[in-house]
Formats: structure tokens, sequence, C-alpha cells
């Protein structure tokens, strides 16, 4: 084994969040994983005294341990073993990372030990759910159930009973789920202020600051955003209260799915038959009364998990001969899924029957005519909007593991198949933040939970929900999808443990609040970084003159660039007004005029050392052509009118003033003079707010050859905002072809203000370019390793998992970007026609496009093992599904080069 798989062999994780593991050396102490050091971590982890929050080095992670107090503590991997593994139905997973062929968790079986929640006395045996009493007692998360009203539960006020080290018992009542029966430790109280205060006053006496040992705790008041009412009902009933307390608890039931009842390491659980087994007994002294603890904390788990292979079968097996398939490629379905079999001329419905991960081909039955084929993964949509996780208002299929509402026999969700929409109706007030002078929802819950606490006896019952029975049919409206059959029908497990099956077109998918929270928490992160003017420090960096060249300068947007006449009205200009054209052009020959900026005579030398004084700029497209004259047109030119395909030419337009079109003209001039050979830009006479960009993909990328076209459109704040960008994506809904290039036509780069980069990558009014901005694209986005653009998979870099996925990627990108090429031949694209005929077909790029493809297939298919002379290229070898698709475009593009 050679040096450099040894390296990636070290570098493989061993651990996932979630993990239970235990110190190989004594006291060999057992944890919970929290963090590894792989995890999709887009932000460093902010700067605190907590322990485990520094940035992970590769082989650390983050350890809570189940004693001690919950100490937390980085370690290495090789310090630990692993115990356990959670998983999920409807979680996928693999053998090792560098399999290709993966699974779906189906079903979860956890077997446990128990040891005393206070005294720490173990229990002999395994334990399983049979043997554990079900509580009424919901938790952050849980579903429930009220009037024919779905809701959820996303905070808890709790009553805790602790016990302080002279045997005296405090009653704390305090907003969140914070402790648990059977914690013990000095900072269990709060300071003596506030809910710690009250506390005192509940119970006599002095309360001693040391040891304190939690021995009860109840919830008091739920607070439940409701979400969706019963398909069942046609009338409109008003939504539930948002708190709930008291006898009113009652009156909710409780609905879980079959994870939500597995052993969990840590979990508090009471024992159907508690005879003979370990209690404590507390406030012997306390005039209060005594308090019997029967609870237990679940010390080990052990978890048995049914997995559904991509090849359709079957198997259980021990959760830790498996690891979490954390980043799925996009293209990964599994049997039963509903996707859409695509081409750029047809779509077709289709189940997915099974899956050859390794080749890219599934075999799938067409439910039009009941016949099975097999096709290429690269032309299926499993994700309907191509996302992961589905995050739109509908979706394809449903998935193992999601709440359904069923709709009654006869009616459907009024979806074509395999769309399946999803509701779920989040109140504004669980988004509301308090602001100044204003009261929050949790101050409200908070008031009411301590009233409760001040007017309640002290050996008041806890009320629990109801718990749905076996002989109960009121609730056959809702259900957890348990498996997908391979005839598209999908097998439900109702509430009262019921099972049916139902035909997709009967299923809406919830959803869930807490992720409605979290998708709107990402949102709002979205909205900050979007186009923000960031303050840079001043410092000394390269800022580009008015001539286009880069010299040292400060980041300020002085009289470098916001040049102005003296005296000149700083009003505004409608950005269709042509004066201002006449300073950069003369009228041409032809039909129309050419760009030919004020003393722009260039020397070679100097070309290259400004191109090479680019970041990450590419290498320049090699010449094709043997012709003396060379193309009849310039890689930047003004062209009298805005092409009518343009992204942006039904927006209103900017209003900019003298200091815009100033600025502008310094643009041009570097445009005119600097742009890479591969870099055709277009600007217009009647839309000064507007340009157009081609850039075709440099050598050695899975982009080669290919054309990618940009609108790009410049506010009236320009260029103290950076500018905005849209990309022509022509992928027919068959995904991204690239990670920051969107297909709804978003450009994620730090310089555009659509991600959040280091300060000296955002846009600057001194120190940034359109130029720079373009070269940007090039040299940072269509690169030779496109999924490592992901900023949270740079760090798999060099692991096993990281090369798989990049391969995987870069497969696609490169079948797809072929398209790119016949889509831009066969529909003209505005101000690029006459150009994209000469480079591809004048100039025979077309040729090469068609011959290097077919060279591609024939050594995928005579000598699939990539050799030492191939490791370097950016597409070394196509899989069978990646032939399949690439052979399809490539029979369109002979039919254009021979028309």
């Amino acid at each position: 084994m050679n040096s450099t798989t040894q390296d990636q062999k070290r570098l493989a994780s061993k651990f996932y969040q979630q993990d239970i593991v235990q110190v190989i050396e004594p006291p060999q102490r057992y944890g919970i994983v929290l963090r590894c050091w792989h995890d999709a971590e887009d932000m460093h982890p902010p700067i605190t005294t907590d322990p485990l929050m520094r940035p992970l080095n590769p082989g650390e992670v983050g350890v809570t341990f189940l004693a001690a107090g919950g100490e937390r503590m980085i370690l290495l991997e090789s310090q630990l073993r692993l115990i356990d593994r959670s998983f999920r139905p409807g979680d996928f997973c693999k053998r090792g990372v560098e399999n290709l062929h993966s699974g779906v968790i189906t079903r979860t079986q956890v077997t446990g030990r128990l040891a005393h929640a206070v005294s720490g006395e173990p229990i002999e045996g395994w334990k399983t759910l049979n043997d554990i009493r079900a509580k009424g007692e919901a938790e952050t998360g849980d579903y429930v159930v009220y009037n024919d009203w779905l809701g959820q539960i996303i905070e808890l006020f709790d009553e805790s009973i602790l016990e302080v080290s002279n045997g005296r018992l405090v009653r704390l009542p305090e907003l969140s789920n914070r402790l648990a029966v059977g914690e013990r430790g000095t900072e269990l109280l709060p300071p003596s202020n506030g809910v710690g205060e009250f506390a005192r006053l509940l119970w006599s006496g002095a309360i001693p600051e040391s040891m304190t040992t939690v021995i009860a705790v109840k919830h008091t008041v739920y607070a439940i955003v409701w979400l969706a009412l019963t398909p069942l009902d046609a009338t409109k009933k008003k939504r539930p209260q948002r708190f709930w307390y008291g006898a009113d608890i009652e009156k909710l039931t409780l609905i879980r799915g079959q994870s939500d009842s597995d052993l969990r390491v840590g979990d508090r659980v009471y024992l159907k038959d508690c005879d003979g087994l370990p209690s404590t007994r507390h406030g012997v002294d306390d005039p209060n009364g005594i308090i019997s603890v029967h609870a237990f904390r679940v010390a080990e788990t052990r978890t048995i998990v049914d997995v559904l292979w991509q090849d359709g079968s079957r198997q259980s097996i021990p959760s830790v001969d498996l690891i979490p398939y954390l980043n799925p490629d996009e293209y990964d379905c599994w049997p039963g899924d509903h996707v859409l079999w695509k081409n750029e001329d047809m779509e077709r419905p289709a189940i997915v029957q099974s899956v050859d991960a390794a080749q890219r081909i599934a075999t799938v039955l067409f439910p039009d005519t009941k016949e099975t084929e097999f096709v290429s993964l690269l032309e299926l949509n499993v994700h309907g909007m191509m996302m992961i996780p589905q995050s739109g208002p509908e979706g394809l299929g449903v998935r193992r593991g999601d709440f359904v509402f069923i709709h009654p026999s006869g009616s459907t969700n009024g979806f074509e198949k395999p769309h399946v929409p999803r509701i779920g109706e989040l109140e504004g007030w669980a988004l509301s933040l308090p602001s100044d002078g204003e009261r929050g929802w949790r101050m409200d819950m908070t008031d009411i939970g301590i009233n409760l606490a001040k007017n309640t006896a002290d050996n008041d019952v806890a009320r629990e929900l109801q718990l749905p029975s076996h002989q109960d049919e009121s609730l056959s409206w809702i259900g957890e999808v348990a498996d997908l059959k391979l005839d598209g029908t999908v097998e439900v497990t109702h509430p009262n443990s019921s099972i049916k099956i139902y035909p997709l077109e009967r299923l809406t998918r919830l959803y869930d609040g807490i992720e409605q929270i979290e998708d709107s928490m990402w949102d709002d992160d979205a909205t900050d970084s979007q186009g923000s003017d960031v303050d840079i420090d001043n410092r000394e960096f390269e800022a580009m003159d008015e001539d286009g060249v880069w010299r040292q300068g400060s980041d300020t947007a002085d009289d470098e660039w916001e040049e102005m006449d003296e005296g000149a009205e700083d009003g505004s200009m409608d950005a269709d007004n042509r004066e201002w054209a006449d300073e950069f052009m003369i009228v041409a020959e032809g039909s129309h005029k050419t760009a030919t900026p004020i003393d722009v005579q260039r020397s070679a030398s100097r070309d290259d050392e400004l191109i090479a004084s680019k970041p990450g700029h590419g290498p320049t497209l090699p010449e094709y052509t043997d012709d003396p004259i060379g193309p009849p047109w310039k890689q930047f030119d003004i062209l009298p009118s805005t092409p009518l395909d343009h992204a942006f030419l039904n927006s209103p337009p900017a209003q900019p003033s003298k200091t815009f079109l100033g600025r502008l003209s310094r643009e041009y001039r570097a445009l005119a003079s600097s742009l890479p050979a591969s870099i055709f830009v277009r600007a217009f006479e009647d839309r000064t707010d507007l340009l157009r960009c081609l850039i075709i993909g440099t050598e050695n990328t899975p982009y080669e050859d290919a054309p990618f076209v940009i609108d790009w459109s410049l506010d009236s704040n320009f260029p103290n905002s950076p500018p905005i960008a849209h990309f022509l994506s022509w992928t027919n809904g068959n995904g991204r072809v690239n990670p920051n290039l969107y297909e709804e036509g978003k450009v994620c780069l730090s310089i555009l203000g659509t991600w959040a980069g280091d300060k000296s990558e955002c846009w600057s009014a001194a120190r940034s370019s359109l130029l720079q901005a373009f070269v940007s694209i090039q040299g940072l986005v269509l690169v030779k390793e496109p999924w490592f653009c992901e900023p949270a998979f740079e760090k798999l870099r060099g692991t096993e998992e990281g090369i798989v996925n990049s391969q995987l990627y870069s497969e696609k990108a490169y079948v797809l970007s072929r398209g790119f090429v016949r889509r831009a031949l066969e529909i003209p694209v505005g101000g690029f026609e006459s150009e994209l005929k000469w480079i591809y077909l004048h100039d025979k790029r077309l040729e090469k496009v068609i011959r290097d493809a077919n060279d591609l297939i024939l050594k995928s298919r005579s000598t699939p093992e990539i050799s030492d002379n191939d490791k370097d290229l950016a597409v070394p070898r196509l899989t069978a599904g990646g032939i399949i698709a690439l052979e399809r475009t490539l029979n369109k593009l002979q039919v254009i080069r021979w028309s």
C-alpha cells in the first residue's frame, strides 16, 4: 500500500454524532459523541469557554460523559471504543466509507441495561420496550392531537425537586427541560435571584450551597404549535390554545413514531414490574413529606437494525457494523422510491426496483406500461425539486419515517403522482423574538409556570397525556411511513399500532414544526448574507485604477474609483440613456458598435502579468484553429440592445448617477484589456445596468469546452453593492452542474454577497471589480474537483469518503456540461449567437468535444480500472450509468455536427 493510500486510510472516520463510546483506559467511562472532526460545519464554532467548541483536528471527537456531572472533553478517536450506534427509520447507511453500495434503515430494535437513576445500582439483564411502562409525558418535538388538530411541542416548563446536602427538598420551577432525575452537582440550583430565589420561598430554612441531587422532574406547562387539521374534517375549526397546563393536559393525545420510543442511553424510564428492584427514599426528615424514586437510567444500549440495501436485499445487522451515510449522492435512491426518469424530450414517473450504485444504473418500473427497464441514475430526478433534504412545498413520494396525513377513501391529495404535497403551517408566534419593551411568549409561559408552582399542593399528581389504545380507530387519518412497496404503494403505521397500505395519491406529508423553525433560521442567515455591503478593515491591498491596472491602495472608495467632474451634479441618469456610450466606442463596419476603449494599447507581457495575478485563475483556452485571421468579434463588446432572453430584461432599469457611469467606464476599460481568452462579455447600449458573460470551461476540469452563460445586473448603488448574477442552467432538472451554480439561477460566491465568506473575499467598492467576479467564477467555481466547492466538504479532501464522492460528482458535472454544448447550439443565446457557432463549428471545438467523449467511453469500457497515468485527470473513467446518459447527448451532438 502506497503512502497516499495509507494517509487516506488513517483519515477514515471512526465515530459519528450520537455514537455511544467508552474510554479504553480506566475508569472506562461511557459517553456520547456530540461533535466529530468531519462534521459538515460551514463555519468555525464560536469562541466560548465550552471545552467542546474549539475547532477539531482530524481524528478528534467531542464527548459528553454520562457520569461525573456530564463532563465534556475532546479526545482522540484512538482513545475510545464504539459501544452502540443510533439509527432511525429512514436513515441511510453503508458498510464502510469506501463502499458505493448503501442501504436505508427500515426498523430498529434496541435493548438496554438499566441502573437506578439516583443510586446507580445496576439491574441484571437486558431490557426491551416490552419491559418499560409507557408514560403519557411528552418531550420537545413530540406530536399531540386535540379536537382533530395535530400539534407539536416546542417548549416545556418544568418543576423539579432537588435534594440538598442536609437532606432538605427544594422545588425548582424553570423554563426548558434542563434537569433529569439522578443528576448531581454543585451548580444545579440557579443563583440567588429570579426563579432561584422563588425556589427558596417554597421551602423554609437555609439552602446549603453544596452538592445537590435531582430526585423528581415533571412538565407542568407545554407550549404547542398547531400545524394542521385532519383532512377528514371539512369544517374550519379554530386553532387550540398555545399553552397547556393543569387538567387540560389530560385532554391531549400523545403521538410518537417508532424511533421516538426506542431506548437511548441517558433516558430515564420506569419499569412495569418494580418488585425487588432498587429504589431510594428522600426527604425523610423533611416536614413536606417523603419521595420515593423508582426511575432508572439507561446505562448501555445494543441496537439491531433492519436494512434494505440498494440491490433489493434485506438484512438484520448490529448497528455498530454500519456507518451513517451522511452525504448521499444526489442521484442515490432505494427500492420503492418514486422518481422521474427524464431526458431532453420526455419525463416519466417510475418506481425504483433495484440499484447498482457502483455502475450508477437502476431497474425501474414504469407504472404507465407496467414494464421494467434499466436506466441511468444520472437521468433520474429523485427529489422532485433537486434538494437534499426535501425542503420545498412538494417532493417526489414519501420517505420511511415520514409522518403523513391519509385522505379519505375516494379522494386524493390533489397532486399528480409521484408528487406529494407537504402541509403544516407554523404559527407566527413560534418564530417571534422579544423586542425592546415587549414580552415574548416564553416570558408568558414562565409566568404561568411560576403561578402554578405557587398555587400547587406539594403532593399534587403529575398530569399525563392520553396514549392511543389498540382499539382506537379515531386517529386513522395520521400515521408514520413504515415501508415503500415495489408496486408504488406505501405501508403506514397508525398511532394505534395498526398497519395499513395506501396508494401514494392519498398521502400528504407533514411539515415538522421544529424543522420549520430551523429552516426559518437558515433562511434568515441566507437573507443576511445576500448582497450585504461588508465593512472591510482599512489595509493595503491591490486596487484597480481607471486603466484596469491593479495597484496598492486602501480599502476606501476614493477618487481613484469615484472620480467625478468638479461642479457636476450628482444626479441620476436613466440606465437606457445612450449618450454616455460614445466615450467608449466607435462606429465599426457591421451591424453593431465595437468597444474600443481609449488608450488600451496592450503589451503581451502586461496582459500575462495581469491575468496571472488573479487568484485561482485557470489556464486559457488552447487554440484549435489554423485560421490566421482569428474570430470576427472581440471578447468585450457593447451591443445596441439587450437580448430578449436576458434574465433581468424585465426588471426595472436602475437609475445610475454619474458616479455609477464613471465607475462603469473604468470597468469597461478593464474588461476590454484584461479578459482571459476563455471569458467573453457583452454590455448593452439600451441598459447600462445589464451585462452577459460567456465562460468556456478550461482544460482538465469536468467543464472542459462547455459554455456557461451568466446574466448580470447592477443596481443604482453599484459599486457600493455587488453585482447580481443569474446563471442560465441547462441541466433539464437533473441537478446542479456545480455546488455553487443553482438550477434556479443563483450563483453562490463570497464576492457576490451570496455566501458569508471571509472579509477579504467579500465585495468591496474600492478593491473589487466585474473582471474579478468573472474570473472568480472560472477559477474558483468551474474547477477540477467541484464537489469540494461545498465549504463543509473541504475537510474531507484526501479521505476515502471525499475521493469517492468527488469522483461521482465530477462524472455528473462532465455529463451534464456536454448537454450545455448541445443547448447552446440548438437554441441561440442572445448576444453570443455568432460567437458560439464560430467556437464550436468553425473552430471545430464541437468535434473535439465529441472525440474526447468517445475516447473516454472507449477507455471506460476497455479498462475500467484507473491507471497511474490517468489518476490526475478530472474525469478518468465513467460508470455504466454515466455512459448511457453521455451517449444520449453525443447522438444529439453528432446530428448538430453534420447538419
